[in-house]
């Protein structure tokens, strides 16, 4: 929702990522998403009508389809069995019992294999792969077609954009559409679009002030778990009035959308004289609203051309004086203040302007030359024709949304958090980690994060994919930053003109791109690892063998070991046992030694809809057998210097199998794949 002055991201109702018309709980119809906890906890005594449509089979699912695919797709099947029987027996007689009982039971046995996610470790990627030119090829004639006027259901002629792709090594993709009709240019007239072109980028600037309140906790400077009052002590003044539990308010807390203080400050009061351009009305009495005392109106913080920013001293006297939303870690709901305090709380703990800050610790280390919280001039920026906040100064609200920069620098942050420049590789984890879930199965708060998490993006998996992202509003730009780590994937989108053309632009860029990048990491690991393994000695009656299926990662298919079939006994050691399980190979991301790769075998298996309100199929659990204190799944790659896997050590069994040599044409595809990367015969 774009909202006066500055809305930042898009708060719980988040759209899907992707489209699949084979998976209807992410279809774009959807149903009333009910409020996180609507009400006190009451005493429960058995599942309501309600409760129920809030499980798998109902939430998100469209209005057409009102009951769970399983359901319907097994009933669907009954009918054409009916059909089938009365057109081959002129006598209709009535099915047996056991076929409308087969046909029935599908309704609670119906299963399928639970996928783990991360099934491989992330792809190298580089420009020169074929898959990936085809695949941008096709993207930007898609794209560039809509931006075509009278072709979308945004406005081509009044909207800009800026789309980059990278990988965490280099630039992949990028492109970019000048509005055929611009806003007013001050001190220079627009060149033409560019990955260079400024944009204002709003809430994704909270993305610099988390990460700079992160890289003052290594220096040892601070603790996330330390309250705000420590670094604010303005706010000593709030006891005698305020209701608001500062000691329980942490740098943690603000970053995460835990805090419960008020959203806003000046910004979104419906007493700006402005109003009449986003809501139709110059009045608030107009619509129902009583008169009000002047001195009740915010004297600040409105943002708008003309108005005055407030100061720091009138920005934390007028939020203090709201009364908080929610206890402390309660909810998550999107707060814009919760940045700016965590602005001013940098600026006491470092002795420097946010401004200065930002750029000594981050945008100077990672070369981000075209990055300001000042305006740029204007030449050098894209200004749509339509109410904008390009000129907007945000004042005190910087560290919250006040970042000017392209779609290149943000390109170059993403590759930054993705190869743990300024981060190490833990912290950056546990930065991705969710926080506070929301009203919706698939999305979650992070620090400052929008996590998704989506099953629409494969068109041959049911696998559960991550996406990280921050999105970003003012009026007149529309922005997002994406991140998908299993894929060391970052793609940025830029729009300033109709916010209606992000997410369409976004869904064509997921829709094109990741299924390739699928393919292609499932290649890359089978051609490393995949095979066959084999004892050297052959005396010992031992081997193992591995391949990627496009619906469970790597597999294992045979394990014998000592002439008896391990594979077998593994599973049947399982205490969740079931007929279509089987023995997936997940990576560690960690190093053994020189140049081993560890990897985790897991017992997969299937999901069945007969399980009831909770499913405790813990997929991720591993380690859960031991031999001699060492681990049973514990899978070590030794790889030579092409990162092609020439044994496997399996240190539980006191082993290690060659991987045998695999035909002419393996090895050949192998090449293909890996001579852009720098690999050669």
């Amino acid at each position: 929702m774009v909202r006066n002055g500055y809305n930042v991201g898009n708060g719980p109702g988040q759209p899907s990522f992707g489209r699949s018309p084979g998976r209807p709980e992410l279809a774009n119809d959807h149903t009333l998403i009910r409020p996180f906890n609507p009400l006190p906890d009451p005493p429960r005594t058995h599942i309501s009508a309600d409760a129920w449509r809030e499980t798998d089979c109902y939430v998100q699912r469209p209005t057409s389809l009102p009951i769970c695919p399983v359901v319907h797709y097994s009933l669907l099947a009954l009918v054409v069995l009916l059909v089938a029987a009365r057109a081959s027996d002129t006598a209709m007689t009535a099915p047996s019992p056991w076929l409308i009982a087969w046909t029935l039971s599908a309704v609670v046995v119906q299963s399928w294999r639970i996928e783990p996610t991360n099934p491989f470790p992330p792809p190298l990627l580089v420009k020169s792969m074929p898959s990936l030119d085809t695949t941008f090829e096709s993207l930007e004639a898609t794209v560039q077609e809509a931006a075509k006027p009278s072709s979308s259901s945004w406005d081509t002629n009044l909207t800009s954009f800026s789309i980059a792709v990278t990988s965490a090594s280099e630039e992949l993709w990028m492109t970019s559409h000048t509005a055929s009709v611009l806003g007013n240019y001050s001190d220079g007239i627009f060149g033409h679009m560019s990955d260079q072109t400024y944009f204002r980028i709003a809430s994704i600037s909270k993305l610099f002030t988390v990460l700079a309140v992160l890289l003052q906790e290594r220096a040892g400077n601070c603790s996330l778990r330390d309250p705000i009052r420590k670094y604010i002590p303005e706010l000593e003044e709030s006891i005698n009035y305020s209701s608001t539990d500062w000691d329980a308010i942490t740098l943690e807390t603000l970053a995460s959308q835990l805090s419960g203080i008020p959203r806003e400050y000046g910004q979104s009061d419906l007493t700006d004289p402005l109003t009449d351009e986003d809501y139709g009305f110059e009045n608030p009495t107009e619509i129902g609203l009583p008169p009000v005392a002047a001195d009740d109106v915010p004297p600040c913080g409105r943002n708008r051309p003309g108005q005055r920013p407030c100061s720091r001293k009138e920005m934390i006297h007028g939020f203090m004086r709201r009364p908080p939303l929610f206890e402390p870690n309660f909810r998550g709901t999107y707060c814009n203040i919760a940045f700016v305090m965590l602005g001013f709380a940098l600026e006491n703990m470092t002795g420097l302007p946010y401004a200065a800050l930002v750029q000594s610790a981050i945008f100077d280390p990672l070369g981000m030359e075209r990055v300001s919280l000042t305006k740029p001039p204007d030449k050098n920026g894209i200004i749509p024709k339509m109410v904008n906040d390009w000129n907007a100064d945000i004042g005190t609200y910087g560290p919250t949304g006040g970042i000017y920069t392209t779609s290149s620098d943000l390109a170059l942050f993403a590759r930054s958090i993705l190869t743990h420049q300024l981060l190490d590789k833990a912290s950056t984890n546990a930065w991705f980690h969710p926080r506070s879930y929301s009203s919706s199965l698939s999305f979650a708060y992070g620090m400052p994060w929008e996590i998704f998490r989506t099953q629409a993006m494969l068109l041959d998996s049911n696998r559960i994919q991550t996406v990280i992202t921050k999105g970003g509003h003012l009026r007149g730009y529309s922005s997002q930053f994406i991140l998908i780590p299993e894929y060391d994937l970052g793609i940025v989108l830029l729009v300033a003109g109709d916010g209606r053309a992000l997410p369409w632009l976004r869904e064509e860029v997921l829709k094109a791109l990741v299924p390739t990048v699928e393919q292609i990491t499932r290649d890359q690991t089978a051609d490393r690892l995949a095979g066959t393994y084999i004892s050297a000695d052959a005396a010992i009656n031992s081997s193992l063998s591995i391949e990627v299926q496009s619906d469970s990662g790597l597999v294992v298919t045979s394990w014998i070991s000592n002439g008896k079939d391990f594979l077998t006994n593994y599973l049947a050691m399982s205490k969740e046992k079931r007929e279509s399980s089987n023995v997936q190979l997940t990576p560690a991301m960690i190093g053994r030694g020189k140049n081993g790769e560890v990897w985790r075998a897991q017992c997969v298996q299937a999901e069945s809809r007969s399980e009831g309100i909770i499913n405790t199929n813990l997929i991720e659990d591993v380690d859960t057998f031991t031999y001699a204190s060492r681990s049973i799944d514990e899978f070590i790659f030794e790889l030579d210097a092409s990162g092609r896997a020439v044994e496997v050590k399996l240190p539980a069994f006191q082993i290690t199998l060659k991987r045998k040599e695999q035909a002419e044409s393996s090895r050949n595809r192998f090449h293909e794949l890996m001579e852009p990367l720098g690999f050669h015969r």
